[in-house]
């Protein structure tokens, strides 16, 4: 082998002579030889080439370090990985006198992979070795490159990689060249062992999405349609690749307006076709995601295509678990090696989102590569796994209100535990998006039982945030699954529910039909207890309808039965209901006492978030007594309650209701000032107001 290196280079670079072995390996010298060729091999320029400021200054930065020889840029397929290096390699070609190098290792393309020794075979035919002379062994042509780079001034651009293994034999052996990696993996393993600084590349901000179709669509087409350009950024999940596509698409269509093809692309399931070069499979983005995709192993890809059943907006470990029916710890190995493909984000501690244009993919190859009940049993885990942990979070949510019975679809395991509410709310505020999302799929896939169960589930979630959009759209749902089933008991509860809704949002007719219907329903399939609620909240909607009679005469009679039957709980709040009933009807002696064995109730359950509650109600009573101070000391006790118990509606009632005594008693800038924050906190909840002061 030494012999057949030496008559290589005696033939084709003699600048180059071996001066001995060393542990088996062949080791060169290199001779000044001005006739050593300069490659220039650096790929065109990318047209359009938008916001990358900031990874091209910290790219300066590291030429300016000798002590780092080698960078790596990662990220997903189409983030523009390849464009940010070719267009920074061109702005310091100057930099490297001795030329540059560049090699295309496809590491994600399974049929056409290339491996370290083919690469070598390309690089060194760049530096002047004639085909018919370079070595047959790869560690020759290893030890032939690094010879012939030693002490030249070369920059090595090596575009995508799959592993280390790839380019470890392709790194000179010293500088001063450089070397530049890209790869859609992180490659651990070169940074742990040679030193390389690693850059993450994400997708485009917005704006700067729009800015790269203005320069490649033309500036005055996509202003002229300023919404359309927005949507069409977004289908394409401002991921370079796809933004290109779709300015092509408009380029290559004369007449073609950005809003018709933003109407093409929403169809999610045609969406990956829109964005095809059919005569380009390096310019598609579902080629480009399928090298990712088929280079993974076998375990890691089946999690991948099951994670694009998912149709939330991310996915912790746990939920993530229940979805592939893996053990945890498997599962969290596989979201590593996804994550570590790029083909993952892991954007918090244990929580996992796709990038758009990937979540679709990873749906595309479900459909194409598992079958139809491996997608309903992995969508059932996920499901389950969303009712299961939303049950076990409402207790410490609502710990003494009574559930009807549900019987519930199989545990899949790993539910999470909830020490207290605090712990229970962080849950819901955490997978509040998921939530809707699980209930929304669940009808659409005809999964009625967790349809009707899961908003069921997050009442008391609903109770305690009031967020009345996502009530009223999940008990909509939820209704319409109940009906499909025939189950009157759980239409009866999600009507009961929804109503509370209709009423926080003022609609108060609304919340009388379905309070009606619900009474009737409660009557024929029971519980008492629940009977009991549906006519106390009727009684709440004839007080907000101003019918007041009525309403102090169905809190009566809802008030007795729940004495009735010992349920303390619905006691306290028949009598809060009744006592505000009463005060209108001035009847102060009534409300007071009623609201006295309210609070001793909520006290005794501990229960402080509905403790506030009663306190508020006492101040509201107190003032339309005319006892002012008293009243504003009993709301701002409510008002620290309602914020120590994280309670936004009542933390907002509670400075209405200051505001005016405020007013009353003269103080207009305290009185403005509680009524702005008021206002502010009925905005988030989406719960109408007239405050406009």
């Amino acid at each position: 082998m030494a012999e057949e290196i030496r008559n290589v280079f005696a033939g084709t670079a003699r600048n180059v002579v071996q001066v001995g072995k060393v542990d088996g390996d062949v080791h060169f010298h290199q001779r000044a030889a001005p006739e050593a060729p300069v490659p220039k091999q650096l790929p065109a320029r990318v047209a359009h080439f938008t916001d990358r400021e900031t990874s091209l200054a910290a790219l300066d930065s590291w030429l300016a370090d000798p002590s780092a020889p080698t960078w790596l840029i990662v990220g997903s397929g189409g983030v523009g990985k390849t464009s940010l290096a070719a267009c920074w390699a061109h702005r310091v070609r100057d930099r490297f006198p001795d030329g540059d190098l560049y090699v295309d290792l496809r590491g994600h393309h399974v049929d056409r992979r290339r491996d370290a020794s083919e690469a070598l075979d390309e690089m060194l035919r760049a530096l002047g070795v004639p085909s018919e002379r370079l070595p047959v062994d790869a560690d020759a042509k290893s030890s032939m490159y690094r010879t012939l780079l030693t002490g030249r001034h070369i920059l090595i651009v090596l575009d995508n990689a799959a592993g280390a293994e790839q380019v470890r034999p392709l790194l000179p052996g010293s500088p001063p060249c450089r070397v530049l990696i890209t790869s859609r993996n992180r490659l651990t393993s070169l940074t742990a062992r040679e030193g390389a600084t690693r850059m993450s590349l994400d997708v485009l901000p917005p704006d700067r999405a729009i800015e790269l179709l203005r320069k490649a669509a033309g500036a005055d087409r996509v202003d002229a349609e300023p919404d359309a350009a927005v949507a069409l950024a977004r289908y394409c999940g401002f991921l370079p690749l796809a933004l290109r596509i779709a300015a092509e698409r408009l380029v290559a269509g004369a007449h073609l307006r950005v809003a018709e093809l933003v109407e093409e692309l929403a169809d999610e399931r045609d969406r990956l076709d829109a964005l095809t070069v059919e005569e380009d499979e390096f310019t598609t983005v579902r080629a480009v995601f399928s090298w990712s995709y088929r280079s993974l192993p076998a375990d890691a890809a089946r999690l991948f295509r099951l994670l694009g059943l998912a149709e939330t907006p991310d996915i912790g470990l746990d939920a993530a678990t229940a979805l592939s029916g893996l053990t945890r710890s498997k599962t969290r190995r596989l979201l590593d090696v996804l994550v570590g493909a790029h083909l993952l984000d892991e954007h918090r501690a244990q929580r996992y989102r796709f990038h758009d244009l990937l979540g679709l993919y990873a749906a595309e190859c479900a459909r194409h590569d598992e079958s139809e009940a491996a997608r309903d049993a992995a969508v059932r885990g996920l499901l389950s796994w969303y009712l299961h942990a939303t049950i076990a979070a409402s207790w410490p949510a609502a710990p003494s209100f009574t559930r009807i019975p549900m019987d519930t679809p199989d545990s899949p395991g790993s539910i999470p535990e909830f020490a207290d509410r605090p712990a229970a709310l962080h849950f819901y505020d955490e997978e509040r998006e998921n939530l809707k999302a699980a209930v929304r799929q669940a009808s659409a896939r005809g999964e009625h039982v967790f349809g009707w169960q899961l908003p069921v589930a997050m009442f008391a979630f609903m109770l305690s945030r009031r967020p009345v959009a996502d009530w009223l759209e999940t008990h909509r749902i939820g209704l319409a699954s109940a009906r499909a089933l025939g189950d009157e008991l759980a239409e009866a509860w999600l009507l009961t529910s929804d109503a509370i809704a209709w009423g926080t949002v003022h609609e108060h007719q609304k919340a009388l039909a379905e309070l009606q219907r619900a009474v009737s329903l409660w009557e024929r399939v029971g519980p008492e207890w629940a009977h009991a609620w549906a006519l106390r909240d009727l009684g709440s909607v004839y007080y907000g309808l101003g019918r007041d009679a009525e309403a102090d005469e169905t809190l009566e009679r809802a008030y007795a039965m729940h004495v009735a039957l010992g349920d303390e709980w619905g006691e306290a709040t028949a009598l809060s209901a009744l006592a505000k009933a009463e005060c209108r009807l001035g009847q102060f002696d009534e409300a007071i006492p009623h609201l006295h064995r309210a609070i001793a109730i909520r006290r005794s359950h501990g229960d402080r978030r509905n403790e506030a509650s009663c306190l508020s109600e006492i101040g509201l009573v107190l003032g339309a007594m005319g006892s002012t101070d008293e009243a504003a000391e009993h709301l701002e006790q409510a008002l620290a309650l309602h914020q120590e118990t994280e309670y936004g509606y009542g933390e907002a009632l509670d400075r209405e209701r200051l505001a005016d005594l405020y007013e009353r008693t003269g103080r207009p800038e305290q009185a403005r000032e509680q009524r702005r924050t008021a206002a502010l906190l009925y905005d988030e909840l989406g719960v109408p107001h007239e405050i406009t002061g």
